[in-house]
């Protein structure tokens, strides 16, 4: 009897740690996303041409670990994706039901080569 309590002790005690972590990611997912929201005025105000460090200045940090395979699924051109960017991604604040799900800002050696709306697929 008491091995048996022991031991549902330590189920509900791994299960519990379980569930807060799952919750913990959960939250700070939810944080990201928020603290990653731009508006469509602080998009339309970055320029072509500008240099990397006064866009990122002008706005939030970026989200963190994003895959391309998550954004563009099977699509070699990641939907036109200049060549050789590198590109930083935030929500759209605020976040709506319908339209894009992200803004994408592409730089090509320190410049802002291409800004854009992309939806992630289903």
């Amino acid at each position: 009897m008491r091995k048996a309590g022991i031991i549902i002790a330590v189920v509900l005690v791994v299960l519990c740690g379980g569930l807060g972590w799952a919750a913990y990611q959960a939250f700070a997912l939810g944080k990201e996303l928020v603290e990653a929201g731009v508006t469509r005025e602080q998009f339309d105000a970055q320029q072509d041409g500008t240099r990397e460090a006064d866009v990122r200045a002008a706005l939030p940090e970026p989200l963190t670990g994003i895959k391309d395979k998550d954004l563009y699924g099977d699509d070699p051109g990641r939907r036109g994706m200049p060549a050789g960017a590198s590109c930083i991604y935030y929500t759209i604040k605020p976040i709506e039901d319908s339209g894009p799900d992200l803004w994408r800002f592409c730089f090509v050696n320190g410049v802002l080569a291409e800004k854009s709306a992309i939806t992630i697929p289903e």
